[in-house]
């Protein structure tokens, strides 16, 4: 079956008043997309439909969308990264940045120096935009990277959304200032 035309399951988890929303190929079993909270359960299915134009709507995978509610209500949840299918990299650079982000242990933050240090390059904003360009927030933890000032910084979810999860994680901050950074 041509990739293209293969169609996702987009599962559903309500939790309060957000929705979760997780988009699995049902031939790999492997998680294609995980949108970000949203208050309407149409807005949750678009979050992957938009990407993800034949797609199907059941629960198979709302337990994967309650583990992604719970991380992003601060529990230290573990997820299995061979569940995410990282051909949704757009580019080997993207990929290993955000392989890079996958080890930012949970509770920290790095800078996007940071990042293109240890992949020993300048393309500070390369990194960002890789960043910003990431299918599966808070399961790659790209809400924990921030800029060299230690300022939030930007976010698909908006930078109020990305200063509730650090808080969430336990990160220290002052107004949109991160005030305890691990390098």
């Amino acid at each position: 079956m041509d990739k293209k035309a293969e169609y996702v399951i987009i599962s559903t988890f309500k939790d309060g008043n957000l929705y979760f929303s997780v988009g699995v190929t049902p031939s790999s079993g492997k998680i294609v997309r995980i949108g970000l909270p949203q208050d309407k359960k149409e807005a949750s299915i678009a979050e992957i439909s938009n990407f993800y134009p034949h797609f199907k709507v059941r629960d198979d995978y709302q337990e994967v969308a309650e583990k992604i509610s719970k991380a992003y209500k601060g529990e230290n949840i573990d997820f299995n990264q061979k569940t995410l299918e990282k051909s949704n990299f757009k580019t080997s650079f993207q990929r290993k940045v955000l392989l890079e982000v996958a080890n930012i242990p949970y509770g920290e933050t790095r800078t996007y120096k940071n990042i293109a240090d240890n992949l020993k390059t300048h393309g500070y904003r390369a990194v960002g935009s890789a960043i910003g360009k990431n299918p599966f927030p808070i399961v790659i933890p790209c809400h924990r990277v921030v800029r060299s000032d230690l300022t939030i910084g930007d976010y698909r979810g908006g930078s109020g959304m990305k200063r509730e999860i650090l808080k969430r994680e336990g990160v220290k901050i002052s107004g949109n200032i991160i005030i305890k950074n691990k390098d």
